[in-house]
């Protein structure tokens, strides 16, 4: 009886130190990008505190680096410290709901909450809320402020048909302001493309007073081949970033693209794609100059929120 206890016990220790080569092996050989673009690496900076775990945008003004969760949070804005992951103050937005706050994208004296995420694909129209930056610059840790205004979009494309989650065109996690117009961009989990819409300020002030919802199409649709997450836009260098990953369940390769814009005009046939290391679900981008970008990734997998750093090489401005 001993001796086939031993047996057994052999067995099974043999099976676990397999599975562990095999761990390792596979976290290895998927813990690195794909090596079919240029890989840059992600310099971690440090930890965001757990009041920011689920950081999906960020923004910054005046100095001061901001964020927001995406969901599973009030209507919440945080300004963090970005070289120490501290949270320097919470400033609640009165009378607005956080369903799924995606992106931060800002004008020269306002701020832009996109409430456009769609995982599930259930929603017909998005919400974008206007913030005031001096007001939220002004305003005390705790402190509660208004919206100067809400306005909802929806993507006029999208079919009548039920869509199924995590399966379908019409997730939205991406916005920016390029020239006196919103940017906004689709995350597509079918075909891993990405489709651009465009609004300008001056009609979402106007839907604001009126009341209306903005019907938004597609100007462009960018072969991305992943998930868009975020964009921010460079008016220095007229350059767009995008950044996103893989549709890897576990290891989330993250990637950025970098493209020309000239007279609002996107150039896709000059973009230029790097793959990103370490993996992670990097959800927020900033340019941070010309040749560095500033990045947050939710906390997941045993890791928690991070911030981290790119460096660009100078050949990826344009001249």
């Amino acid at each position: 009886m001993m001796t086939k206890f031993k047996g057994i016990l052999k067995k099974v220790m043999r099976g676990l130190l397999m599975t562990g080569v095999v761990a390792v092996i596979s976290h290895f050989y998927w813990s690195r990008p794909l090596q079919n673009y240029p890989v840059l690496d992600i310099q971690i900076q440090t930890s965001l505190q757990d009041r920011v775990k689920e950081s999906s945008a960020l923004a910054r003004f005046s100095g001061q680096t901001w964020t927001t969760n995406d969901s599973g949070d009030g209507a919440n804005l945080y300004q963090i410290n970005a070289q120490t992951g501290q949270v320097i103050k919470q400033v609640h937005i009165n009378d607005v709901i956080s369903q799924d706050w995606e992106s931060l994208a800002q004008s020269t004296s306002n701020l832009f909450i996109m409430d456009c995420g769609n995982n599930h694909g259930t929603r017909d129209s998005r919400t974008i809320i206007n913030v005031d930056i001096d007001t939220l610059i002004q305003a005390n840790d705790g402190e509660t402020i208004s919206a100067v205004s809400t306005v909802r979009f929806t993507m006029a494309d999208k079919p009548e048909a039920e869509l199924t989650r995590y399966m379908h065109d019409y997730d939205c996690e991406a916005a920016t302001v390029v020239e006196q117009q919103l940017w906004v961009l689709s995350k597509n989990w079918a075909d891993l493309q990405s489709r651009l819409y465009r609004m300008d300020l001056v009609d979402i002030s106007n839907s604001a007073v009126n009341d209306s919802v903005i019907q938004v199409i597609p100007s462009q649709t960018l072969n991305v081949d992943g998930l868009i997450t975020a964009a921010d836009y460079n008016a220095d260098t007229r350059q767009l970033v995008l950044l996103g990953y893989d549709s890897s369940l576990i290891y989330k390769h993250p990637f950025i693209w970098i493209i020309p814009i000239n007279n609002k005009i996107l150039n896709w046939d000059l973009a230029t794609r790097f793959n990103l290391a370490p993996y992670g679900q990097w959800e927020s981008i900033l340019w941070q100059g010309d040749n560095q970008l500033l990045l947050t990734a939710e906390a997941g997998w045993g890791s928690a929120a991070r911030v981290g750093i790119v460096a660009l090489s100078s050949l990826t401005r344009l001249d």
